[in-house]
């Protein structure tokens, strides 16, 4: 069984920390990316040791869509401003949202919510090293200007140097 100390990376940190960012697009059905600093500092008290984010999961909300045909919306959280699209290994989190079909009272759509789960079951998440995050949204035949919002559940984990550098390099 692991310890604590094992778990956290040797932050001692537990407890999921909540990141909450939102953006709308600038126009209607306009490519639009927000840049979000990480909300803490990468020195760790320890020598040759970097504090990163372990992000354990993500969670999407976006708005109704609008009642253009062919309709659908793109979120993607990632660790670079390149990195706009689900296939980019940057990418790591997005929420893709589709048209289903038109009725009577209008067009219906699925899967308003996600969460997109970044850990392995046994505490270990998905580690940012980047000083940002970049969520994007990218729609078409919506005809208006979209919104997402992001929750994202991290804890802090301290990582050898080398093991920074690496992630850093990896990620950009």
């Amino acid at each position: 069984m692991s310890s604590i100390k094992e778990l956290t990376g040797g932050t001692g940190d537990v407890n999921p920390q909540l990141l909450n960012v939102s953006i709308r697009q600038s126009a209607n059905d306009i490519t639009t990316q927000i840049e979000q600093p990480i909300p803490f500092p990468r020195t760790s008290s320890r020598k040759g040791r970097s504090i990163v984010m372990e992000v354990l999961w993500a969670e999407f909300t976006i708005d109704d869509v609008g009642s253009g045909a062919a309709t659908q919306i793109t979120a993607t959280l990632s660790t670079s401003t390149a990195a706009i699209t689900i296939t980019d290994p940057r990418t790591f989190a997005f929420y893709d949202r589709d048209l289903l079909f038109g009725t009577a009272i209008g067009f219906q759509s699925i899967n308003r919510n996600k969460r997109f789960k970044l850990n392995d079951g046994a505490g270990h998440g998905f580690l940012v090293a980047t000083d940002s995050v970049f969520l994007t949204i990218l729609s078409t035949g919506t005809a208006r200007q979209n919104l997402v919002n992001l929750k994202l559940f991290y804890r802090l984990k301290e990582v050898s140097l080398e093991e920074y550098l690496g992630i850093v390099s990896s990620q950009q």
